[in-house]
Order: structure tokens, then sequence, then C-alpha cells
């Protein structure tokens, strides 16, 4: 036996020593998904039933505004398909985007991991007289096992919550129909000035929660307090002292949109439009944002050429 690493043995041994080290790679991050997919189990199962009083993007008549005028877009662009559209609500919750679809006489399936958040829209579902398809199902496990295709697949607030966004993303354009759209929205961007956005951030919790939770107003302060004294977790670089923390993963440090573009392009979708705006749960915030490019979030709309084949 070759014990120095010298010669043809060490180069015969390398590849398989390359891909023992992938596959550690790759069973830490199923770890890790694993458990940021229990901390949004826990997470919406504490939070479901304040969730569209809470969030923003449920309620601010501007952000309806924008996810209507984005719904029109793509009516319009896929007109000339001349069939009902088929859509994938990934992350649905509660039905904010569900439901806009539905009024237009769309065919939706909704994923999502809670089991709360899908009996909220149920309810929603049979009190507008619509039919939707629920899934109870991480979106990555779904992704793997479906066969079907759509001419809407969305994302509404959804990415931030997923370990890895990028897989996720690649998964889902494959199941794209020629002449569908992909459309990402409510999802925060890597900050210009971090320490600034972890100032707001902090400011837009404490104003929400007096306005719309003062119940959790006192707990969540102490979290906050509790956060500033906890060591930062070696796997997840970050202090954790609830389920939100890993819920929320990419919430602090953002997304990379740019790089989300580069993977649609490169999956074969044209960019239809991709913008940054200012965010926050209290029009107070917001307004700095604007001004202080603080809390922004990004949307992106990608159009699969008609003539493209999956």
């Amino acid at each position: 036996m070759n014990r120095t690493g010298r010669g043809k043995s060490a180069g015969r041994h390398q590849p398989y020593r390359a891909q023992g080290l992938k596959r550690k790679k790759m069973l830490a991050n199923y770890s890790i998904e694993s458990e940021v997919a229990a901390a949004n189990l826990e997470f919406y199962r504490q939070i479901a039933f304040q969730y569209d009083r809470y969030e923003s993007c449920t309620f601010d008549p501007d952000m309806q505004r924008m996810l209507e005028a984005d719904l029109d877009r793509m009516t319009k662009d896929r007109a000339s398909l001349g069939r009902q559209a088929s859509c994938l609500d990934c992350g649905g919750g509660t039905g904010n985007l569900t439901l806009k679809m539905l009024r237009r006489g769309w065919t939706v399936t909704v994923v999502d991991i809670s089991p709360e958040m899908l009996t909220i829209l149920e309810k929603k579902l049979a009190s507008n007289g619509f039919r939707a398809t629920l899934v109870n199902e991480a979106i990555e496990s779904f992704l793997d096992s479906t066969r079907e295709s759509y001419d809407l697949i969305a994302f509404s607030s959804v990415l931030h919550h997923l370990y890895s966004y990028l897989p996720v993303i690649c998964k889902a354009v494959r199941h794209l129909s020629p002449g569908g759209h992909f459309y990402s929205s409510f999802d925060p961007v890597v900050p210009r000035y971090p320490r600034l956005k972890g100032l707001a951030e902090s400011l837009d919790v404490i104003a929400a929660k007096l306005l719309y939770n003062r119940s959790d107003f006192l707990p969540g302060v102490s979290r906050r307090i509790r956060k500033l004294t906890l060591r930062e977790d070696p796997v997840h670089k970050r202090p954790v002292a609830s389920a939100g923390d890993l819920a929320e993963y990419h919430a602090h440090m953002g997304l990379n949109d740019l790089r989300i573009l580069a993977v649609l392009r490169d999956n074969g979708l044209e960019i239809v439009e991709h913008s940054r705006y200012a965010m926050g749960r209290t029009a107070f915030v917001r307004a700095l944002s604007r001004q202080f490019h603080m809390l922004e979030s990004f949307k992106i709309i990608a159009r699969r050429p008609l003539g493209h084949r999956t």
C-alpha cells in the first residue's frame, strides 16, 4: 500500500476524497434545511392567527395594489395562450396572493408547510365560494415529487424562509410551462447599510407590536433584549432566541436578487421586471426606508419563452 500520498495512488483516490467532502456538505445542508423547516412549522404555529393583521404585505393598500397590478400584467402577457391559467402558490399561507388569482378564474394549487396557515385559507375559500388544491408539505419536497407544469409559479414573502433558496428556484422553474411566469415579491435584498437596517428592524417590530399585536409587545421586547446576551450560534452565525430567528432565515442578511436573476436567465427565462422598493410593517418605517434605503425588498417577474420546452 502506498501510504505516502504520492504517485498514481494519490491521483486515483483524490476524486473519492472530494466526493466524500461534497457528500458531507450535502448532508450538513440537509440537516440545516430540516432544522429551518421545523422552525417554520413552530413559528407559524405561534403566529398564524395574527399573520393577516401583522404583516403589512397582507393589508397595506399600496402593496395590495402592487400585487393586483402585477397579476394584471401577467394576465395580459398570457392573453394569446387562450386557456385558463394553472398556478402554483409556493408558501401561499393564508391566501394573500391565492385569492387574487382565484378571482381571475385561475386554477390554483397552494403548497405550505404550516397546517395552521392552510386552515385559515380553507375558511377564506369557503366564505368566498372558491376552490383550490391545498397541499400541506414543504415546497422543496413538493417540487421534487410533482410532475405538473404551471403557467404561474409564485413566491410571495417566502424565499427568505428557505435555507437554500436558489436550488428551490431552479426546481420551481423546471415546472414552468412555455409562456408561463415566475413571480417573486416581498423578500428582502442584501442591505446597503447592515447596521442601519438592524436599527430599522428593531424600530419596525416595536412599532408594529404596539399597533397590531400589543399582547406580544413586552414578550417581543424581552426576546430582543435576550438576543443581545446570547452567543452566536456556530452553525447559523446568529443568536437564536426563538423559532423566528431560524424561520425567517435570510430576513436580516437579505437575498441576492442579482444572483436570482442570473439563475432565472440560466434556466431560459426572460426578465420582464426587476425592481426594489421600501418595506416595513408600519408607514413610518416605510417612509424612512424610502429616504435612507434601510429596509428594501425586491420584485421579479420573469417569463419562459413560448417556444421553450421544459
